[in-house]
């Protein structure tokens, strides 16, 4: 029976759920030939018989989408989804003659709730249908968008444990860091003016305005912080930073006037900041505590006591569609040779926060992180980087400043610089001290940036005139190495 509070599985919850369903069984045949579906597979695995899957915005309706609500991953209704799901996929699979199931993620790192469903749909099918537990590992394969490296693989072995996930099956890394780029580089294929453009950017050394590019668009919790050590100490001043705090909403709405949703711009501003100080609510004077237990505290009171700097940072880029909403959010996704051309060409370095920068913390080790998880039967993160499992990860936010020629200090997870120069790129040190990617605790990592910026904000233009001279080897490598023909590292190893 439903779990109290549950939604009760309907015909109407079936019908909803199999719409939201992305796989080969909906493709027409321009998509199933498209390079984006089917040739993207071929090219990673090299075979032509799996059946292909593709995440949907969202594979759960609203009202049981385990990622707001963990209750539902262990209720009837959960459970009822992934037979309907399993079932739909073999009926359609055998029609086409497969019994190999593939399913495709590759936007970026391990997300928990992705992992999960689908590892549970694929045991279902493995136990239900295929009943030959010897062969299962050559009947189902995930690709992910994580670094493909061996630390990601310990690392997959540890959550496959952890999170009790399907462990007869394989995982496919693909790193993103190429693959995106290279794509915005041969997109320039038929336009020299563009390519021009692009190897000019950054080739000579200059005395540029700024010393430092910051882009922010979601304020996450690691991103807000970093902001906060930058206000505080009085390095704003010295870059192009943003930070979006409601900024766009009613964006590309005539109809809509910011100014009547003041009161969600103050929710926004409380959830980014007032929640982790005194007097704020319980999550986020634990996650405070948690992560950054030492210095946490002056740094968002330094954003409280600076709120109108902090609300100016308004967010930095040109218009996108959002995959979230019909909205439009401003972030300079790729389009280096938009705005950010110019922005790139006024700073000396860059700041990256990667999506993955904290370490997992779950329900079972932190359970006063979250008192309503505590008591659920298995094991789930509660991380501030929403689902994001420990892993290392490349995304457009690293990408783009290879392709823009410029060094930067990369927040991310610990190694993310060591596995990048294990993948044939270099970084840049001594020039800039990369000791920070070392460090292992989360609040010791984001201090010991924040040193860095201050260090390379206080030298001056005659000091990083010397050391633009002494990058250009460097960056002019990165950018051969992102733009060159055929680059598509992958990865792929078993989970047993």
């Amino acid at each position: 029976m439903p779990q109290h509070g549950e939604v009760p599985y309907t015909l109407d919850l079936a019908k909803r759920l199999l719409r939201s369903l992305n796989c080969e069984a909906k493709w027409t045949e321009e998509e199933k030939n498209s390079i984006a579906k089917s040739g993207q597979v071929i090219r990673l695995t090299g075979r032509t018989d799996q059946f292909i899957i593709e995440p949907p915005n969202n594979i759960f309706p609203d009202d049981i989408n385990p990622g707001g609500a963990w209750g539902f991953e262990q209720s009837y209704t959960y459970s009822e989804c992934i037979r309907l799901t399993g079932r739909y996929l073999w009926k359609h699979a055998q029609k086409r003659n497969k019994d190999c199931f593939i399913f495709v993620m590759t936007s970026e790192g391990y997300t928990h709730r992705d992992l999960k469903f689908w590892s549970d749909v694929f045991w279902f099918i493995s136990t239900k249908f295929i009943k030959q537990p010897n062969w299962t590992g050559h009947h189902f394969t995930q690709i992910w968008g994580n670094a493909p490296h061996s630390i990601n693989y310990h690392y997959m072995k540890q959550h496959s444990k952890r999170y009790k996930l399907f462990e007869d099956m394989s995982i496919i890394c693909t790193n993103l860091l190429e693959t995106m780029t290279n794509s915005e580089w041969q997109g320039t294929r038929n336009e020299p003016e563009q390519r021009i453009a692009l190897r000019k950017l950054n080739k000579r050394p200059s005395i540029k305005p700024y010393k430092f590019l910051f882009y922010n668009n979601h304020p996450k919790f690691n991103r807000v912080y970093l902001v906060g050590q930058i206000i505080r100490r009085n390095l704003h001043q010295y870059g192009l930073m943003s930070l979006n705090l409601g900024h766009d909403l009613g964006a590309g709405d005539p109809n809509i006037d910011v100014k009547d949703n003041q009161e969600a711009i103050d929710n926004i501003w409380y959830g980014a900041v007032e929640r982790y100080l005194p007097g704020g609510d319980q999550h986020g004077l634990g996650q405070m505590h948690e992560y950054f237990p030492e210095s946490g505290n002056d740094i968002f009171q330094a954003l409280a006591n600076n709120k109108e700097l902090a609300q100016s940072l308004k967010p930095l880029g040109r218009l996108r569609s959002s995959e979230e909403n019909e909205n439009d959010v401003r972030d300079s996704f790729m389009n280096v040779l938009g705005d950010m051309y110019d922005h790139c060409s006024k700073c000396y370095f860059a700041i990256i926060t990667e999506t993955k920068f904290f370490h997992d913390r779950t329900n079972k080790t932190r359970p006063h992180l979250f008192e309503h998880v505590k008591n659920v039967g298995y094991e789930c993160p509660i991380t501030p980087d929403n689902n994001f499992l420990d892993g290392i990860t490349y995304t457009e936010k690293t990408s783009k400043f290879i392709l823009a020629k410029m060094p930067f200090i990369l927040m991310a997870f610990p190694r993310s610089l060591e596995v990048l120069r294990q993948q044939g790129y270099k970084t840049f040190s001594p020039y800039i001290n990369e000791a920070y990617d070392l460090i292992k605790n989360d609040e010791d990592r984001a201090i010991a940036i924040a040193n860095e910026i201050e260090r390379l904000c206080h030298l001056s233009d005659e000091d990083w005139l010397e050391m633009q001279e002494a990058l250009i080897p460097i960056l002019e490598h990165n950018f051969n190495l992102v733009t060159s023909d055929g680059i598509d590292q992958s990865l792929r190893f078993p989970i047993s």
